[in-house]
């Protein structure tokens, strides 16, 4: 069982090297192989401290941690969301993403492939609307073209989340660690207190990079925690915020989650 520093987030994010967006053309992997981890947010900085010496922090106008927000795109018999809780290796998902540090937001079409590997196509939406404005007709296209299921749609399911990312030129890895979690519709909201998500992107699984190493110091907690696991926000957010629907192969992550939630609220 790890003992926990008395460092908050700034202060270890602080004892690691800025880069800038500028400086990350080595590790941007549009094409990658991705790993999730579901950890407490209570964990982040003691394993942020342990790998110091590896990673620089991506810094974007003087922030090293920001704000993101994504809005979901859906079809109306809700594909995307099939395909993901039917565990279907082939798989896509849609969203309009806005990054806070610099207030740009982008169109993006992510691919799961049967082969495990992540393609993300994306397009730059214009700043003269509001970041989640309705698609415009060369937004369409680029929708149309990259993702397979009919009638997407922007909904009003969203996502925001604070993020952190630890990037490695050598290595060619990006670790991105997202806390302050929260889901949003037009009806409610969901959070998943005290939880956050690490995910290690790579162009292929190295299980012996650095921050592997300090997820291993985390054990004796139940798992999924600290443990790869498959997920993805947009889908525990619609089944945090709609739970009639059918939870199929996020059954015991969702429970998980949710028992953690509770545990965490009453602490």
């Amino acid at each position: 069982m790890v003992n926990f520093s008395l460092l908050n987030l700034p202060e270890s994010l602080s004892q690691l090297k800025p880069i800038g967006l500028e400086a990350m053309e080595g590790a941007e992997l549009m094409n990658r192989l991705d790993q999730k981890f579901l950890v407490l947010s209570d964990w982040i900085p003691e394993l942020v401290q342990q790998c110091s010496d590896h990673y620089s922090i991506l810094e974007v106008n003087g922030e090293r941690i920001t704000q993101y927000e994504n809005q979901f795109i859906e079809t109306p018999t809700r594909d995307s969301f099939e395909n993901h809780v039917r565990g279907r290796k082939n798989r896509f998902k849609a969203r309009i993403r806005r990054y806070g540090s610099n207030g740009i937001s982008f169109l993006e079409v992510k691919h799961k492939t049967v082969h495990g590997r992540t393609l993300k196509d994306r397009i730059l939406r214009s700043k003269e609307k509001p970041w989640n404005s309705p698609l415009n007709g060369e937004e369409r296209s680029f929708l149309n073209a990259l993702y397979p299921y009919e009638q997407g749609e922007l909904t009003s399911t969203k996502c925001s989340f604070n993020r952190c990312t630890l990037v490695s030129i050598k290595r060619q890895e990006r670790v991105t660690i997202d806390s302050n979690i929260e889901f949003h519709s037009d009806e409610t909201s969901q959070a998943l207190r005290g939880l956050a998500i690490l995910e290690v992107k790579q162009i292929r699984i190295d299980r012996l990079s650095p921050i592997h190493k300090a997820l291993k110091s985390f054990t004796g907690y139940p798992p999924p925690l600290g443990r790869s696991t498959s997920l993805s926000k947009y889908v525990i957010g619609m089944l945090l915020l709609n739970p009639e629907l059918p939870t199929r192969s996020y059954r015991s992550v969702l429970r998980s989650i949710r028992g953690l939630i509770d545990y965490k609220s009453t602490r």
